[in-house]
């Protein structure tokens, strides 16, 4: 039982850096919106207190107000996408911790639905991206690299099979030992 104890020990360290992580996916989101926003005011001649134009040029290494939306609005998408994935990940976490073990059948379903995820969430934001990128005449490629998000759901989905293979052991051990107590 020490192996289990590290385990859980190993997905609680886990659970906490993927939090810390989902939540700063989730703040540069909303900077990077906050950002694009002031960039759609300064286009059509409005005016930002405190914000200047020539600060958000420099850290989006951007030279036109198109262009720096368009490079916010896609790093918009890939925060949130990050993010998203982080908070599905940490409900499967925060579950395996109140399961106390990561071989139940919840948690494999859990982990391959994650790895799903991780598959599809990144192409398909990759995809909207690259159409902002057309749509504002980005010269930079728009896209993360979601040939690792491909291999790393996969690798998910695999470790859900014995996740699940796991889950079934733990069934099987429980069903002797409850004969033996007449099914109590």
């Amino acid at each position: 039982m020490k192996s289990l104890q590290t385990v859980q020990k190993t997905f609680q360290v886990f659970q906490i850096l993927t939090k810390i992580a989902m939540i700063l996916c989730f703040v540069w989101a909303g900077l990077a919106a906050l950002g694009m926003l002031c960039g759609v005011v300064w286009y059509h001649g409005g005016v930002v207190v405190g914000a200047s134009q020539e600060v958000l040029y420099r850290l989006t290494e951007t030279g036109g107000l198109a262009e720096l939306i368009g490079v916010l609005l896609t790093e918009t998408i890939f925060a949130l996408t990050d993010g998203v994935l982080l908070a599905f990940a940490y409900r499967y976490l925060r579950a395996e911790q109140a399961d106390g073990t990561p071989f139940t059948m919840e948690g494999a379903r859990q982990i391959k639905n994650l790895g799903i995820r991780t598959i599809v969430l990144p192409m398909v934001a990759v995809i909207v991206a690259a159409v902002v990128s057309v749509i504002f005449h980005l010269h930079q490629s728009a896209g993360g690299d979601w040939n690792i998000s491909i291999a790393m759901g996969i690798g998910l989905i695999l470790t859900s099979l014995v996740f699940r293979y796991g889950a079934e052991l733990e069934e099987t051990r429980a069903l002797p030992a409850a004969d033996e107590t007449g099914g109590k």
